[in-house]
């Protein structure tokens, strides 16, 4: 019974040992038989950033071997793994530049070998005494000048060594518009602080900047321009309303704006669309200049009615606006020159003066048609024959239509 009692307490000790020996292992800490348990390093504290790196003394209680300790760091951009250095009989860690100058947390951990000796954290504060720059962006950098469109100003200021400033950090945002300038403070929220700038009702330019303390962003700007184009009116210009096919005709919209006067960009196109009376159609285009658009058209070589509209394709347009042109001539004259030849002309206009060449007259005679087209005024067509003084021609020129017998004619 007693070798039993002395079993079962071997067994109990073995276990105890195994659980022991599991739970420092867990925990990352060193058995306290190991002599390296008496190195520490100084707990670095919460501090500014530091260009050149931080270094952490070594305290030592006892005199050990230091070469096989490291020191983990992890910082904002990375981690890394310190060797102990030593100076003047005195041991310690370098915290490198590329971690010491990033603003964050920073975690520590000092190692012997895979066991964790002391481990820790501290804070890397931005450098608010010594700031670098002001950064703006600013978008969209076009808007349009009406109740629903807006551009953002954003400022991310940072100090010396590139790092974000805190939250609350006090930034002044700017805009000005024509002769109103708006300052505005906001308090840094995650690095940055933003506004959005309401479209003003007028076109123009935003001038945005913003301010901390001594130091400014660059300007950055936003173009306002007009918002759509509402209807407009059509009116012509023309020197008379004949019917010559030589006269130039203007037709001129009035000032094209949107719904706020202002005045449509240059460049903007408009349609000019055109039906006569006989269902033809046709169409030009021109740009505005100043919010106007001008198109030319040549009058028709025959009376007629047109009907014009311009439009802002999809956005805007005129009333009809009806052209009427008239006759240039009252008259026909026709001769007969040798019983074989119909002379027409000479064609005059409503001054007296000789119409311009290649006016198209069409004779109608015998069941066939000859297109003629005037020279001087001036048309004429032989036959191979005499012509028959009961027969009936029909001529039609500049819109009007005379039937006349070959034996009434005027002869040369």
């Amino acid at each position: 019974m007693r070798k039993l009692h002395v079993y079962i307490a071997l067994i109990l000790l073995l276990i105890l040992s195994g659980i022991g020996i599991s739970w420092n292992t867990m925990t990352g800490a060193i058995s306290p038989s190991q002599e390296n348990v008496q190195i520490q390093i100084q707990e670095p504290l919460d501090q500014k950033v530091y260009a050149n790196g931080i270094s952490i003394s070594v305290l030592v209680a006892a005199s050990v071997k230091k070469e096989n300790f490291k020191l983990i760091v992890s910082g904002t951009y990375g981690t890394t793994i310190l060797n102990p250095e030593k100076k003047d009989d005195k041991w310690f860690f370098t915290i490198p530049a590329s971690i010491s100058k990033r603003a964050g947390v920073v975690q520590w951990n000092l190692v012997l070998e895979d066991l964790i000796i002391q481990k820790g954290e501290f804070q890397l504060l931005p450098d608010i005494k010594n700031l670098s720059a002001l950064e703006n962006y600013l978008g969209p950098r076009s808007i349009v000048a009406n109740m629903r469109d807006y551009t953002m100003l954003v400022a991310i200021p940072t100090d010396s060594l590139d790092n974000m400033l805190p939250d609350d950090t006090e930034v002044f945002l700017k805009h000005q518009f024509k002769n109103k300038i708006n300052t505005t403070p906001f308090a840094l929220e995650k690095g940055f602080a933003w506004q959005r700038i309401p479209a003003p009702l007028s076109t123009g330019r935003i001038s945005t900047g913003s301010t901390l303390d001594q130091i400014s962003s660059t300007e950055l700007v936003a173009d306002v321009f007009p918002d759509v184009a509402v209807d407009f009116q059509l009116s012509l210009d023309q020197n008379h309303s004949y019917a010559d096919g030589n006269e130039i005709s203007t037709f001129k919209t009035s000032q094209i704006t949107d719904e706020n006067g202002n005045v449509m960009t240059d460049g903007t196109l408009v349609k000019f669309f055109v039906s006569d009376a006989t269902g033809s159609q046709w169409q030009t285009m021109a740009s505005t200049i100043n919010g106007y658009a001008f198109a030319k058209a040549i009058h028709p070589q025959t009376p007629t009615t047109w009907t014009v509209k311009a439009l802002i394709q999809g956005i805007a347009e005129s009333p009809d606006l009806n052209v009427t042109f008239k006759s240039i001539i009252d008259d026909i004259p026709v001769k007969l020159r040798n019983n074989d030849t119909i002379v027409v002309g000479p064609l005059t206009s409503y001054l007296g003066q000789i119409i311009p060449d290649g006016i198209q007259v069409t004779i109608d005679f015998q069941g066939e048609t000859q297109i003629l087209f005037t020279e001087k005024g001036m048309a004429s067509i032989t036959f191979e024959s005499a012509i028959d003084e009961n027969a009936e021609m029909t001529i039609a020129t500049l819109g009007l239509t005379k039937t006349s017998k070959i034996g009434s004619l005027e002869k040369e």
